[in-house]
């Protein structure tokens, strides 16, 4: 089996988790980031079984941590339960947030430089 298959499984496999408590209590809980990570695994997924990465392999992925993003400062505006309740798990979904944004716009950073997009 391909890496790139495996990761498509495991993004099914963390959406299909975090998706029941995120419908049926619609609050903002940190399931809604175990969905964009799933999301985010699919895609990756997906173009490593294509087996090329294309600027839309990284809009897709931008579009994904935009979202995440958003989600985020939402959060931190609307000072919901989930930021008022455990500040610090917030604070390491803000880390993670910066580390994928660095990770990846490096990676086209380095990409359009070389191949240029």
């Amino acid at each position: 089996m391909k890496t790139g298959s495996m990761m498509i499984i495991i993004g099914c496999i963390s959406i299909v988790m975090g998706l029941p408590s995120f419908l049926l209590y619609g609050e903002l809980s940190p399931d809604i980031f175990l969905i964009l990570g799933g999301i985010l695994l699919i895609i990756i997924g997906v173009f490593r079984n294509k087996g090329y990465f294309n600027k839309n392999y990284y809009m897709a992925i931008f579009s994904v941590i935009a979202l995440w993003g958003l989600t985020l400062l939402y959060i931190f505006l609307f000072r919901t339960n989930e930021y008022l309740g455990d500040t610090d798990f917030f604070y390491i979904l803000v880390g993670l947030f910066i580390l994928l944004m660095i990770s990846f716009g490096g990676a086209y950073i380095r990409r359009r430089k070389k191949l240029d997009l």
